[in-house]
């Protein structure tokens, strides 16, 4: 379903920039252009210019600029399909039949979404929603809270909404968004929310791509019950809150990761308007690409301190090590969770918390280790069989860089360190057994797999990112043949998550480029001299200020 150039160009030439632009910020006429605040960094004097004529926008401020569709990709944080799309339908650009088939799907799914939303909100508040409103009240979530996140009510009855899907024709595209599903043995369908606070989950432009059942009115059932993935809804690439936390993401460059709704919606009442929460998944590569392109520089996991707590660092940990995305951990008194400690300290109690947060690695090894070199053996080998699932776990040149500062903090050799934690061979040349390789880092393996599956997108390479992948992962794009099994397992988990869709692909190629060479980037700054480091930096500084 590739979009071509030519249908690209259409879409470019439908769209009215200004129209678009002014949907978000207030645009002033400034000679041929219109200029306003940028909506992409935080600034008092306008420094953000659309100019129609050339269909382009450019902030002289941050250095960001692009077309209709980079506007859109970065303001809601859209992959580059999904923006043209998205732009396609609003202007009546025409794609290929393929595509607008798609479109169409898409479309009609958001609209029974949107239908729902919007019942489920009148029905929170009228007089059937009262058992949902002392819940929420029991909560402390306000109503302006409630009503900022459209948190609605799923009615005990069996066809709510079944039966306006009925009269409008839309029960298929209904079952497919995962509202109603076929009666079993019977003809017919029914509300597959009932008797649920309803937390809508929203794509980061706003529009409701899924939703969360809080079970209040009966003990039938799961506690939560959760909207099944669909065309619109990816939980391993959707992050809760993402449409109320876009703008201060942006201008803080830091998230808040906490692991549920009610955590997330508490957080921001607050004032943490940077908050987000997981769908029901791990944390994922995918999430992670989606706060990189919200311009989130920062994680900070926001935990209870008991021992669920732990096991969330534990199981977050290898994803955010093998990316490189700088972490943090805060973690909460024992016996309180991130709403409840946000309704009895505010806003204060939690901006202290998460400055007092510590590094990801810092927090694991004090954990596992908290009497560091001068361990007992009998600890610091319980210690390094805690740290073992997490480090085998993590890929590439973070796991050697962690297994690096775990021997300055143990004061023990490398060697030894890579020895006990069973993370594969180091011995010399000379010696009898090989090493036994660890497996490419995920965004790595997905930039070799694409390549070699369309050779000709190394030609859209710009950062030379193919020049900064491990060395096996070189050879096996410059002689087609796997070099090991850990390498041949990560690409064929590489080669099935690539999207079909050929612009898609292209997109992700160039993305990834990026990410890689910014990854590159900082490697060499943290060995750099400070008149290198200079360099560095401006180089990192000018890739940053590069739309994708």
């Amino acid at each position: 379903m590739a979009i071509s150039q030519a249908q690209i160009t259409a879409v470019l030439e439908a769209v009215d920039l200004v129209d678009l632009v002014s949907r978000h910020l207030t645009l002033k006429p400034s000679g041929r252009a219109f200029q306003g605040l940028c909506p992409f960094h935080g600034e008092k004097t306008p420094s953000f210019y659309v100019l129609p004529g050339r269909r382009r926008w450019k902030c002289h401020g941050c250095g960001a600029s692009g077309d209709a569709i980079n506007f859109v990709q970065r303001h809601a944080s859209l992959s580059f399909p999904d923006a043209v799309r998205q732009l396609a339908a609003e202007y009546g650009a025409p794609l290929s039949d393929a595509v607008d088939a798609r479109t169409r799907e898409r479309s009609a799914l958001l609209e029974v979404l949107r239908q729902a939303d919007a019942a489920y909100q009148s029905f929170l508040w009228g007089d059937d929603g009262r058992a949902a409103r002392d819940y929420l009240s029991s909560r402390g979530i306000t109503e302006a809270t409630a009503r900022a996140f459209g948190l609605g009510w799923a009615p005990l009855a069996w066809a709510s909404l079944t039966k306006r899907y009925q009269q409008s024709g839309a029960l298929d595209a209904a079952a497919k968004a995962g509202l109603v599903q076929p009666r079993s043995g019977k003809a017919g369908y029914f509300d597959l929310f009932r008797g649920r606070l309803m937390v809508p989950i929203r794509s980061a432009d706003g529009r409701t791509i899924a939703f969360g059942g809080r079970l209040v009115a009966t003990a039938d059932g799961p506690k939560y019950l959760n909207s099944r993935e669909s065309p619109l809804y990816d939980k391993s690439a959707t992050l809760f809150g993402m449409d109320q936390a876009r703008d201060e993401l942006r201008r803080r460059k830091t998230a808040v990761l906490v692991e549920g709704y009610f955590d997330v919606i508490t957080l921001h009442q607050v004032g943490l308007h940077n908050a987000l929460g997981l769908c029901s998944t791990n944390l994922t590569a995918a999430h992670l690409a989606l706060l990189q392109r919200a311009e989130v520089r920062e994680l900070v996991l926001l935990l209870d301190g008991d021992a669920a707590g732990l096991g969330a660092v534990s199981r977050l940990a290898p994803v955010i090590f093998s990316a490189g995305t700088p972490a943090r951990v805060a973690l909460l008194p024992t016996g309180e969770d991130p709403d409840s400690f946000a309704l009895r300290a505010g806003l204060t109690g939690i901006s202290t918390l998460l400055a007092a947060a510590r590094p990801l690695s810092v927090h694991l090894f004090d954990h596992f280790l908290p009497a560091g070199a001068r361990s007992t053996y009998e600890d610091m080998m319980a210690g390094l069989a805690g740290l073992q699932p997490i480090l085998s776990a993590t890929t590439g040149l973070p796991q050697r860089a962690l297994v690096a500062q775990l021997g300055e903090f143990l004061q023990l050799q490398r060697e030894d360190l890579v020895e006990a934690l069973k993370l594969g061979n180091t011995a010399s040349p000379a010696a009898s057994s090989p090493p036994s390789p660890s497996p490419p880092n995920p965004h790595e393996a997905i930039f070799t797999a694409a390549a070699l599956q369309q050779p000709a997108l190394l030609e859209l390479d710009q950062h030379g990112a193919q020049q900064h992948l491990r060395a096996d992962l070189r050879d096996v794009l410059r002689t087609g043949e796997i070099p090991s099994p850990p390498t041949h397992r990560a690409l064929e988990i590489a080669r099935s998550q690539l999207p079909t869709d050929e612009a898609q692909l292209q997109r992700l190629f160039v993305t990834l480029s990026r990410t890689l060479k910014l990854r590159a980037l900082d490697e060499q700054l943290s060995l750099a001299n400070n008149q290198r480091r200079s360099e560095l930096l401006s180089q990192r500084a000018q890739l940053l200020a590069t739309p994708n």
